[in-house]
């Protein structure tokens, strides 16, 4: 688990943005660190120069930290570079930052990243960049209580194998969230049916299935509390955030079946854009076999 972690470097301050937590979680997993960059045209180029010294230095002083670290250059487009060597080089975890619009090759890591969430068959975690401040640099920063949406699919689940894994290792608590769609907003009655009673069940068969989840954590030694919310799914998983001190949210990349029926593809997409928080994306086995197989 996280052995070989990749971070691609455009040269930005806000490509840098996940050291501080690549730094606080890599010596607890006795990952390996690979930065990367992707340069474009001839080896000759000033630019591309300076983006080679720049990951070099950029690995050389992660390696005086203590942080095993090696430094690659490659050419062509960033994003099929990153994927090629993430395949290659059997990558454990893509981490990115979502934007940064500056930097020796001006990549828009904002659509970089969306390439990235689309086409990588491995977890992907995505963190806000911004201009850290030197002692925001410097600062530890870990992940000790994370949010795991659940629809009540196993292709959901597979964002919860990956976090179980994680919070054991870093001793972390685990938030598990289930959303129901509520009868009450659909603005009409259905014959033959009580709304209300219609919720009810679906309330407590979300409770239910949370339980047995929380049951499961618990054998396992880790920490965790569940929540049962009605509405609509990226909305509420954001609220939820908002009220908790949540730190990380993981979940996987789609989920089309389940007692809520999400299509998380598309919630995923709406919480990594209104979201502040890092978000961690597993693709899901049963994806990939799905994908494959068209």
């Amino acid at each position: 688990m996280l052995k070989k972690i990749l971070l691609p470097l455009d040269g930005s301050v806000e490509a840098e943005s996940p050291l501080p937590y690549i730094k606080d979680f890599t010596h607890r997993f006795n990952s390996k660190l690979h930065i990367l960059g992707v340069a474009i045209g001839s080896k000759r180029r000033k630019v591309n120069q300076l983006l080679t010294d720049y990951i070099q230095e950029t690995a050389a002083n992660l390696n005086r930290e203590g942080l095993p670290t090696k430094a690659h250059i490659r050419y062509g487009h960033a994003g099929e570079q990153i994927l090629s060597f993430a395949k290659e080089n059997a990558v454990d975890s893509i981490v990115m930052a979502t934007h940064g619009r500056s930097g020796i090759s001006r990549w828009w890591i904002g659509s970089l990243a969306e390439n990235i969430i689309a086409e990588s068959t491995i977890p992907v975690l995505l963190t806000r960049s911004k201009q850290l401040k030197e002692t925001e640099v410097n600062k530890s920063k870990t992940f000790q209580h994370m949010l795991v949406p659940l629809d009540g699919s196993n292709i959901s689940e597979s964002a919860l194998h990956f976090t179980e894994s994680i919070a054991l290792k870093l001793g972390a608590s685990i938030s598990l969230l289930h959303i129901v769609h509520s009868f009450n907003s659909l603005g009409f009655d259905i014959p033959g049916y009580d709304l209300k009673i219609m919720n009810r069940k679906m309330n407590d068969a979300g409770k239910r299935y949370l339980k047995n989840i929380s049951e499961r954590l618990h054998k396992k030694g880790i920490e965790s509390t569940s929540k049962v919310m009605a509405g609509n799914a990226a909305s509420a998983i954001i609220e939820y955030t908002k009220e908790k001190k949540v730190d990380l949210i993981i979940m996987s990349t789609h989920g089309r079946s389940g007692i809520a029926r999400w299509i998380l593809g598309s919630v995923a997409e709406k919480v990594l854009r209104e979201s502040t928080l890092p978000l961690w994306l597993v693709r899901s086995p049963e994806m990939l076999v799905e994908k494959n197989s068209i």
